[in-house]
C-alpha cells in the first residue's frame, strides 16, 4: 500500500531527466546500460504500483499510447532473445493502442529488451516484449512516450478527488 505518494513520484521526474539527456557509444560503461534498465524498470514498477492506488488522477490512469510493433517471426527463448533482427520482422512495422497499465506489464515482465540508437547514439527508445507477448509481437517503445509516462505520473497530485463505496463489492471506487 502507497501512503504518501510524493516518494514514488518524485524519482519517475528524476529518471525522465536522466533518460533524455542519456547517450551511448562504444564508450559507454556497462554500468550506465544497468542503469538504464534499472530506470526504466523500477519506474513502470512503480507506475504500476501506483495505477492500484486513489493517488493518480483518472485521466492519468487513462493514458493510452500508440505503440509500434513488429511481429515475430522464430521462437523466442533464454538464449536466443537479446538476436531481435532474427526473431522479429522489424520491416512489417503494425501499431496499435495500449492503456498505461498494459505499457508497465510490458516493461516489469519484460523477456526480450535492448534500446533503441539513433545512428548519432542518441536513444530512440526500447525494444520491449513481456514473457506473454514475445512469441507474437515485440513493441517498439519510442523514448518520448517513456518520458511521458514518467512526468505525467510524477506530476499528477489530486487536488480534488471524489470517493464512493460500491454496494456489490463494498470497496471504494472513483467517482
Amino acid at each position: 500500500m502507497i501512503h504518501e505518494s510524493l516518494y514514488w513520484k518524485a524519482p519517475l521526474l528524476c529518471s525522465a531527466n536522466w533518460l533524455e539527456h542519456l547517450r551511448f557509444d562504444e564508450k559507454t560503461e556497462e554500468r550506465a546500460l544497468v542503469r538504464f534498465e534499472r530506470e526504466l524498470f523500477i519506474g513502470f514498477y512503480s507506475i504500476r504500483k501506483l495505477l492500484e492506488t486513489f493517488e493518480l488522477s483518472v485521466s492519468t490512469k487513462s493514458l493510452v499510447f500508440h505503440l509500434q510493433w513488429s511481429p515475430c517471426i522464430k521462437m523466442v527463448d533464454y538464449f536466443n532473445a537479446h538476436r531481435i533482427d532474427e526473431l522479429f520482422d522489424l520491416q512489417a512495422i503494425k501499431s496499435e493502442d495500449q492503456d498505461l497499465a498494459f505499457l508497465c506489464n510490458q516493461f516489469i515482465h519484460s523477456y526480450v529488451f535492448a534500446p533503441v540508437l539513433h545512428k548519432a547514439g542518441t536513444l530512440a527508445g526500447v525494444y520491449v516484449s513481456s514473457d506473454r507477448t514475445r512469441h507474437a509481437k515485440l513493441y517498439i517503445v519510442e523514448l518520448n512516450q517513456v518520458i511521458h509516462a514518467f512526468r505525467t505520473v510524477g506530476r499528477d497530485y489530486l487536488r480534488e478527488q471524489h470517493l464512493r463505496r460500491n454496494a456489490k463489492t463494498n470497496q471504494w471506487e472513483e467517482i
